[in-house]
């Protein structure tokens, strides 16, 4: 039982840790401070929330060949 405990909180630590540094690096948001505040205040339901409503990146890949 506390192994599924210490678990759950390992699982906890690095899901809200992964969120920090994928808020603090990306160029494409505007509201930084209120992702912050909500994974503080929320650690699991806020990280998670915050994964699925980021936005994707989409890279389009159209190679041209020269001849």
């Amino acid at each position: 039982m506390n192994f599924l405990i210490f678990g759950f909180l390992a699982l906890t630590i690095v899901i809200q840790f992964w969120a920090f540094i994928d808020i603090a690096f990306t160029k494409r948001m505007k509201n930084k401070d209120l992702w912050f505040l909500a994974i503080i205040c929320f650690p699991v339901v806020g990280s998670i929330f915050y994964f699925q409503n980021r936005k994707k990146v989409v890279r389009i890949f159209n190679p041209t060949f020269n001849r």
